[in-house]
């Protein structure tokens, strides 16, 4: 239960960053919600390399904003 709560406080975080990209954000939830590198490749046509750099760069932008975040507190 206390699961479920978690993904979906990061799936609307996720959601409401405005610097991610639709596909960014699309790979964000899924991969929250446990689907294969190899099942999103599919889903864009592309290789699960390509899908895992998305998803790295999603996270480095998400850091850097919660690190901004941090400094005007």
């Amino acid at each position: 239960m206390r699961g479920n709560r978690t993904i979906r406080y990061f799936s609307y975080f996720v959601k409401s960053i405005p610097q991610l990209t639709n596909k960014e954000k699309i790979v964000l939830r899924s991969r929250l919600k446990k689907v294969t590198l190899d099942n999103l490749g599919s889903q864009f046509e592309v290789t699960e390399g390509r899908i895992r750099q998305i998803e790295k760069s999603a996270i480095g932008k998400i850091k850097s904003k919660i690190y901004q975040m941090s400094l005007f507190k």
